[in-house]
């Protein structure tokens, strides 16, 4: 009995953390979009890549202040909810190069939390590239492989808690709010985590210039987040083409 309440205060407290993280994670991103002028409003296009269920969707969509929104996913059930929601949906596989827009298509391109789930993350910023406009930008977010709960897991001997072995169950962790959890979703795991400086590099090789860097979920709090954003769990980065002159 000691030993399932222990489990259970454990869970419940991790749970919260997390809850947290996700809160800051969510602000963070938002902070980073533009409110649109009125005229522009109905001229302004842009996607979500990964768009799940279409709820933070909308919450970008708001934020921008846009009339429409189209949002990219491989997720069947997850788009029929996107579409209820008027979004306009494209169902699409992110691992399928390239994807079905023309160049410079879009003003504004989000990724919240995909890029991790991807193969081949570099030719995924590629894409972002090609379909953004020359004067537009893009705002993505993904976990960190450098944060200080991951750290700790493997001080621990732990897997870091970004890390997923298979897309049906969790392990490795005792620490992970999901340990030994099924997975009853069929999204694919984890496969291509970055650090902090790891993703800086790999949006600049592309040719993007970086406007600004966030750092989101730490275990000090938005303390930690001001002066310590290598290590938060989150990383949240707005980008634009270099070869522009703004």
């Amino acid at each position: 009995m000691h030993i399932e309440n222990t489990s259970k205060f454990r869970k419940s407290l991790m749970l919260k953390i997390y809850k947290s993280w996700d809160y800051s994670r969510e602000r963070g991103f938002l902070e980073l979009l533009e409110k649109v002028n009125t005229c522009e409003s109905e001229k302004v296009k842009v996607i979500d890549l990964g768009c799940g269920n279409g709820n933070f969707t909308l919450k970008v969509k708001e934020k921008i202040g846009c009339k429409s929104i189209s949002g990219l996913d491989i997720h069947k059930p997850a788009l029929e909810e996107a579409k209820k929601k008027s979004i306009k949906v494209i169902e699409w596989d992110l691992n399928n190069f390239p994807y079905p827009f023309k160049d410079e298509e879009f003003d504004i391109v989000v990724s919240n939390q995909v890029i991790e789930h991807l193969f081949f993350p570099i030719r995924f910023l590629k894409e972002v590239y090609r379909i953004l406009k020359p004067h537009g930008y893009a705002v993505i977010s993904t976990e960190n492989l450098a944060s200080w709960d991951n750290i700790f897991s493997l001080i621990l001997g732990y897997t870091p808690t970004s890390m997923h072995f298979d897309c049906l169950r969790h392990i490795g962790n005792p620490l992970s709010l999901h340990e030994k959890e099924i997975e009853k979703s069929t999204f694919p795991p984890h496969v291509r985590i970055f650090s902090y400086r790891g993703l800086i590099e790999a949006v600049k090789f592309i040719g993007f210039k970086i406007s600004k860097v966030v750092g989101n979920g730490h275990i000090l709090g938005r303390l930690g987040e001001r002066i310590d954003k290598t290590h938060c769990r989150f990383i949240t980065i707005k980008i634009k083409k270099a070869n522009i002159v703004l």
